[in-house]
């Protein structure tokens, strides 16, 4: 099955070049056309279960693909396929309740849903126990009001996950957050902005306002106040994704810098010659040969029900070093025209750079790893 997929996946995007992706980014303009055709092949649904009409694929496969159509397509196009699979099919089928499941997964396995995650805030960044948002009860109903920072897709998500606060008690404990799954288009009071970034600028990021947003009990997904664990599954699965994305378009710019290397002349000879040029290539091989291990083996750990956190972050981590440091010395490949926006390079190196710093910082993930695996106090 996975090699057909696959297959399917070569013919059916080949159409989309680099001068598309160039151009959606120019423009901030959304894929529309590349979703289109990766809906029909039911990219957006692998990791819904086959009884809910998706592909039911372990999480082994999912990151198989989500490799591939990065090294083909980049950042993006790896984004889209994460978003609609693990804060859509996955987050749903796992952790909604029969009615939510009842409400979304049809219209999930339709292709009628574009899904995004608010967690993000202005004031407290990777510090979500200080999130501000909150939701209130008041008369069986929340009060929902904040705002969040970063959230792809926002002003086009149809299903967006929001943690907010629902305890009155000022504690950083992981307890008294809640998780939401709501439908931004249903509501009154809810308003984004994009932001003018430099990266998934095709996607867009956005600033989400909820003022005194009205959201029913029945948008609780999973448990009251148990935000944080409801959590949990989801980022690791993100962990997986964004490592997977990273080591595909790691690919990309490797595969397009040694081509460039090979028929580039220079002095008499090819470019790739220069041990200047080729020990960072080669190096860079063996940075993402490595990288991919450790993602194997964290999906592996993931489909055995076994704890794999330090695994993911660990492939997170290594993935978006490797790949953002493959697509800086690519810039110096390509020289003088690198710095051309047609040839798509800088691109890659841009989109590549987010992963270092999002969703969860470099720094993060180490002290994350130095205090769960190492057992050094915690430094914050």
């Amino acid at each position: 099955m996975l090699d057909t997929i696959i297959s399917y996946i070569n013919q059916g995007t080949g159409k989309f070049d680099t001068h598309y992706w160039v151009e959606k980014d120019k423009k901030a303009e959304f894929p529309g056309e590349f979703l289109e055709v990766i809906r029909n092949l039911g990219l957006t649904t692998l990791l819904l279960p086959e009884e809910y009409g998706g592909s039911g694929l372990s999480v082994s496969d999912y990151v198989k693909i989500v490799r591939h159509t990065s090294s083909l397509h980049g950042v993006a196009a790896g984004d889209l396929i994460m978003a609609h699979n693990v804060f859509g099919a996955f987050s749903i089928s796992s952790l909604g309740s029969e009615k939510q499941k009842e409400k979304l997964l049809p219209r999930i396995a339709r292709n009628e849903v574009i899904s995004s995650i608010a967690i993000t805030e202005p004031n407290a960044g990777t510090d979500t126990l200080n999130i501000s948002t909150r939701a209130d009860r008041s008369n069986g109903e929340f009060i929902l009001s904040g705002r969040k920072i970063w959230i792809t897709m926002a002003h086009i998500s149809d299903l967006m996950l929001v943690l907010a606060k629902t305890t009155k008690e000022k504690t950083r404990s992981t307890k008294g957050m809640t998780l939401f799954a709501i439908n931004p288009k249903e509501h009154s009071g809810i308003t984004t902005s994009r932001i003018d970034d430099i990266a998934l600028r095709s996607l867009g990021s956005c600033e989400v306002f909820f003022d005194n947003v009205t959201i029913s009990e029945d948008d609780i997904l999973g448990e009251e106040g148990e935000g944080w664990r409801a959590l949990t599954g989801i980022l690791n699965l993100e962990r997986l994704s964004t490592a997977s994305i990273s080591l595909g378009t790691g690919e990309l710019v490797l595969n397009s810098a040694t081509q460039y290397a090979k028929d580039r002349t220079l002095f008499g000879k090819q470019l790739g010659a220069n041990q200047s040029i080729q020990f960072p290539l080669a190096h860079g091989k063996i940075m993402l040969e490595a990288s991919w291990r450790m993602i194997e083996e964290a999906a592996r750990k993931r489909d055995a029900g076994e704890d794999g956190m330090f695994e993911a972050n660990a492939a997170a981590y290594l993935s978006a070093s490797s790949a953002c440091a493959l697509a800086d010395h690519s810039m110096q490949v390509f020289g003088g025209m690198a710095f051309s926006v047609d040839m798509g390079i800088e691109l890659h190196w841009r989109n590549l750079r987010l992963f270092r710093v999002g969703p969860v910082p470099e720094q993060m993930t180490l002290s994350l790893i130095a205090r769960h695996s190492l057992g050094l106090p915690p430094s914050f």
